[in-house]
């Protein structure tokens, strides 16, 4: 079954391949003839570019957060889905390209990197938080603060690789399932019920 692209997702995905290539200096004029619409299109979908680069963030994340919710019952299975799917999108050249032009923007337009953030990384958190929080009330993890643990199992799943990539650095080849494995099941044992922190 074919489905027909609309001229929002036209817009998106020009705009998505446009930000990544040139940073925010991306022009409206360059995103509209990519997509191959017309100007009012773009006015009738977006306030302006600012609204179109958070939407692009929002849009990068959306595939990440799903997972959580495919196995509810299944806390390891879960995660490690979730952590996956995180890197994976994380440490792609497109995960890498937008975090470059995310921080390389955060002092020209700090509300607006703020606003990507929020819509983005901020959304993945929330999610992971709430479904660790529900973890926790049903005592299949230590009672602690689900924030902390969410930014802690994001920051082992990504580790230094995104670092290493910034600054051009190449990963070597390693076995990705079994690394998830080793720090989805690391997270699971600091965060036992019968451990304390």
């Amino acid at each position: 079954m074919n489905m027909m692209i609309t001229n929002r997702d036209r817009l998106l995905l020009a705009a998505r391949e446009l930000f990544l290539e040139h940073g925010y200096d991306a022009s409206v004029d360059a995103i509209i003839a990519h997509a191959g619409v017309a100007r009012q299109t773009f006015y009738n979908h977006f306030r302006n570019k600012e609204s179109l680069f958070a939407e692009v963030v929002r849009d990068c994340f959306l595939d990440v957060i799903a997972p959580l919710n495919e196995h509810p019952d299944e806390l390891r299975q879960s995660l490690l889905i979730f952590a996956q799917a995180y890197r994976q999108r994380a440490l792609s050249p497109a995960g890498v390209s937008s975090y470059r032009v995310l921080s390389g923007q955060a002092q020209r337009f700090p509300a607006l990197v703020r606003e990507a953030y929020t819509m983005g990384a901020g959304q993945i958190i929330e999610r992971l938080a709430s479904f660790l929080r529900m973890a926790m009330e049903e005592k299949k993890l230590l009672d602690a603060d689900p924030v902390f643990a969410a930014e802690m199992l994001m920051a082992m799943v990504v580790g230094q690789e995104r670092t290493h990539l910034l600054f051009g650095i190449q990963r070597k080849p390693e076995d990705e399932q079994r690394k998830m494995e080793y720090v989805v099941d690391g997270f699971l044992r600091m965060f036992a019920p019968q451990c304390g922190i």
